[in-house]
């Protein structure tokens, strides 16, 4: 394929770092969401003792409904799939797994569109709507779209998991919305290649190039200007706004979790409770709840989340007994920590301090 020209008119997402779910290392992710990586890996021949190894993820985690876990944890799991090498294509066929179950708000809107550009604009406007992990950019000129990956937060060794997930997820989009099985692109990744040949090319069934400058999928316009089988007008504008509100209403709920992790900061663990967090926000406490659950969050999670923070902190950095790091947690005595320490981290704090 040529060399790209100049690009002619840049589409960029927005700035703000949900792809599973969105969040830093001490964000809140649902274990549920974890689920579908846990149980292609084990149905593949994965030990799960292997996978879950130094993640601080229990068994019991994938059983309770409301457990929310680290951002960090999910990660920690990446690493240890990838690094068992057991499948080099799991992320890729994860995202196929993704684009079969998912019929939300955004992807009906991107298939009621006009044409593949219509729909890989839409994509990038209403990116937020898809992932808040990565950003999302389209360049286009008369002969190439160039549609570019990016990290929105830091991802280090685990950015390939998300980069392949989020290639097969929109490509197996793309074939159904024009209804084509072969379509004519070129994939380039910026790492060297997870698998032992021709993989990925295999998979996509188009040319694939590793340790390129930029994460990137290069679009002949001749498939950018490929109608989409689902057009439809009325559609559209009903999906847009949709689209819309969800996007405004993802931005206040992340506003408000913001506000409320910086108020957990500010007052003690004692007095901390869902109703003085609604008064220093002026807001009922059913009307935070609200905002944290459209958020896949919770009070409960926030709370643990920082107490998980500043446990782990203060027990590397620091000299403190556990009974006094109780205390500063907000627990009534140390074996109450100390349960809810082994919870989250599969093992007794002083076990952790020693292995530290």
């Amino acid at each position: 394929m040529r060399s790209l020209p100049q690009t002619s008119s840049r589409y960029t997402a927005l700035n703000t770092p949900h792809f599973i779910q969105q969040g830093h290392r001490e964000f809140g992710i649902p274990a549920s969401n974890i689920k579908p990586l846990i149980k292609l890996m084990v149905t593949q021949g994965a030990d799960l003792r292997d996978l879950l190894h130094d993640t601080g993820i229990q068994l019991q985690d994938f059983t309770d409904i409301n457990q929310t876990l680290l951002f960090g944890q999910y990660l920690s799991l990446i690493k240890n799939t990838r690094a068992s090498q057991l499948n080099p294509l799991y992320a890729l066929q994860l995202g196929e797994q993704f684009f079969i179950n998912h019929d939300g708000v955004l992807a009906c809107r991107v298939m009621s569109s006009e044409s593949t550009l219509d729909a890989m604009q839409l994509l990038t406007e209403y990116q937020h709507l898809f992932t808040q992990i990565l950003t999302l950019s389209l360049d286009v000129n008369e002969e190439y779209g160039v549609f570019t990956v990016e990290e929105a937060i830091p991802l280090g060794a685990t950015l390939p998991h998300f980069v392949e997930y989020c290639y097969s997820a929109l490509y197996s989009l793309g074939k159904f919305c024009i209804g084509h099985e072969n379509v004519q692109l070129h994939f380039e990744f910026t790492y060297d290649n997870p698998g032992k040949g021709q993989e990925f090319s295999e998979f996509f069934n188009n040319p694939v190039t590793f340790n390129c400058a930029q994460n990137r999928v290069l679009i002949p316009r001749h498939v950018l200007d490929q109608p989409i089988l689902f057009a439809n007008q009325q559609a559209a504008n009903d999906n847009e706004r949709l689209c819309q509100q969800h996007l405004k209403q993802i931005n206040r709920d992340q506003v408000v979790i913001q506000k409320v992790k910086r108020i957990i900061r500010d007052i003690p663990f004692n007095e901390l409770s869902i109703e003085t967090l609604g008064e220093r926000l002026h807001m009922s406490p059913r009307t935070l709840r609200r905002h944290l659950q459209a958020q896949g969050v919770s009070y409960k999670t926030l709370l643990e989340n920082e107490r998980k923070r500043i446990a782990l902190k203060q027990m590397k950095t620091n000299d403190i007994s556990i009974e006094a790091l109780a205390i500063q947690l907000g627990y009534q005595n140390a074996s109450s920590f100390s349960r809810a320490f082994k919870r989250w981290f599969g093992v007794a704090p002083h076990h952790y301090k020693f292995d530290e």
